[in-house]
């Protein structure tokens, strides 16, 4: 668990907010009880939200790496429950391989990896605690398992089937004292639905459903071997092959593997129902609660039997294997997002420097976050305190395509455009610094500063490209020949965006530049033209 634990902060670091983080980030910061009991595509997520209002509030939104401690608490909490409900049914050996499998399910990279995940994670803990507590008698146990049922049906919609399998369960024990367990869970999801509830079983995801819940059952099985669908489906028809030869003994189907067996069906089924159209079945965060059944219901099947060294030191062997597959896929999945994670701070990064100038609709990246829009995103960091967004030298140090990203926003919100017509240069204006830098230079020219402005002269018959950093207020461009400049500019990134307009033969034109924090960052201007062309500083 302690080296699951650190290799889940390493492979998580430079990670923040990702896509449905942002809808709790910007629409549920404030609001009261009414924010936490809103759906989140369908799923009541009391408890998640609860936690990440309180995390808003003790680390704010710059420190990403605390929700991400949470979700692993959560992660280790599942691994050891595991552990105690197969160490009660076989040796601790056997309950350490199957702890290994879960620890180190690579193919759920979602659930280890994204906070968001959170909310999956506290409805498979609080079913797993409520199976422990079910296996002891008396108040505390009965309250416990309680507790655990609800937290499991307020979190997600994973609560559904660990409801419905704990249900199973007691009705095969016929423990009809013990009820209220979950007919309290099951009342209060219902207060709940009636009023905020939102139907994402849809006709087309019926109709589809048999075969993607076969998929996502498949999935888990794969899931565990650190694979696909290609090894998911013939294991799960060696399993499934496994299951019916072993219950075809008396006395096989105990009330637990009966509910383990419902979890699993109705957690392949509801999801089939109401992802089929929309999801992969192979999406990560639909493999965890399949492959921990899948884990549980094994040990149930293998209760009591004596397994010999030699068939536990080759199941140690097949379960290292195991875990070293699923490592790939989870260090496949931390790269995707930590790449997306810099593009969008540095996007956010962008928009927090032009935030005066932005629509509250406008959205920086409609692709990787489409959640964020400008007006709530910005009133959550002003409220909080504190932001996920790139600073200035953050930005600076980025990556090409980041500083890129960051450079798009700019010109979206505060699009430079040519205006025809200049005045006298600005008294005590800077002038232009033509930049000879890496990859910018003037060729084919000559150039001349002189107080405010900077000329320069293309050589007969060259067309000079020339870089320039700009004044902050902007420049007064004048094209002293018969051919046409055109211009392009850029703020972080290496490479230059067009201008719609360039300035005509023989005129003038002014580019003015909207003021922000990033006074020590110029805008760079891109000049090329055959014509002699005079920039004075604004």
């Amino acid at each position: 668990m302690a080296l699951d634990a650190v290799l889940l902060v390493y492979l998580g670091r430079g990670l923040t907010f990702f896509f449905d983080d942002w809808n709790y980030v910007t629409q549920d910061y404030g609001g009261g009880i009414h924010s936490l009991l809103l759906a989140h595509n369908g799923h009541l997520s009391f408890f998640p939200v609860a936690v990440y209002k309180v995390l808003f509030h003790l680390v704010g939104l710059d420190h990403y790496a605390v929700f991400r401690l949470v979700l692993i608490a959560l992660h280790l909490i599942c691994a050891g429950l595991v552990f105690v409900l197969v160490a009660r049914r076989q040796s601790r050996v056997v309950a350490l391989l199957a702890t290994a499998l879960i620890l180190f399910l690579g193919a759920a990279w979602e659930d280890l990896i994204w906070a968001f995940q959170i909310d999956y994670m506290l409805s498979i803990a609080g079913g797993l605690a409520a199976w422990v507590a079910l296996e002891a008698r008396g108040r505390r146990s009965d309250l416990a398992a309680l507790l655990a049922v609800t937290v499991a049906v307020g979190s997600s919609g994973l609560g559904i089937p660990v409801l419905l399998g704990v249900a199973v369960e007691l009705a095969c024990r016929r423990d009809w004292r013990r009820w209220f367990v979950i007919v309290i869970p099951a009342i209060l999801y219902l207060l709940w639905y009636l009023h905020y509830g939102e139907d994402v079983i849809t006709r087309e995801g019926l109709i589809e459903s048999p075969g993607f819940s076969e998929d996502i059952a498949a999935a888990a099985f794969g899931g565990l071997a650190g694979r696909g669908l290609d090894w998911g489906r013939p294991l799960g028809l060696l399993g499934a092959g496994l299951l019916l030869w072993r219950m075809a003994r008396p006395s096989t189907l105990s009330p637990r593997l009966a509910g383990l067996l419902a979890t699993a069906l109705f957690l392949w089924v509801l999801t089939a129902a109401a992802r089929a159209t929309i999801s992969s079945p192979e999406t990560s965060r639909y493999v965890y609660l399949g492959a921990v059944a899948i884990v549980l219901v094994a040990a149930e099947l293998i209760r009591g039997v004596v397994l010999a060294p030699r068939v536990l030191a080759v199941a140690a062997v097949v379960v290292a294997v195991f875990a070293l597959t699923g490592l790939t896929l989870l260090r496949n999945g931390a790269v995707g997002l930590r790449g997306t994670s810099k593009t969008v701070t540095a996007e956010l990064g962008a928009l927090e420097l032009a935030a005066s100038r932005a629509p509250a609709g406008y959205q920086p990246d409609p692709h990787l976050a489409p959640q964020i829009l400008a007006g709530p995103y910005l009133h959550t960091v002003r409220a909080i305190g504190s932001t996920p967004a790139d600073s200035i030298a953050a930005l600076q140090a980025a990556g090409p395509p980041d500083r890129a990203a960051a450079d798009s926003v700019l010109i979206a919100l505060d699009t430079p455009t040519l205006v025809p017509g200049g005045g006298a240069p600005s008294p005590g204006a800077a002038a232009p610094a033509v930049l000879a830098t890496s990859g910018t230079t003037t060729s084919g020219a000559t150039t001349s500063t002189r107080r405010a402005c900077a000329t320069i002269t293309p050589l007969a018959g060259a067309i000079a490209r020339s870089v320039l950093a700009l004044p902050a207020g902007g420049v007064v461009l004048r094209d002293r020949a018969a051919a046409p400049a055109a211009v392009a500019v850029r703020r972080f990134g290496d490479s230059f965006v067009a201008l719609a307009s360039g300035v005509a033969p023989r005129a003038a034109a002014t580019l003015s530049l909207p003021a922000d924090a990033a006074h020590t960052v110029p805008w760079q201007l891109q000049v090329s033209s055959s014509s002699p062309l005079v920039l004075c500083g604004l």
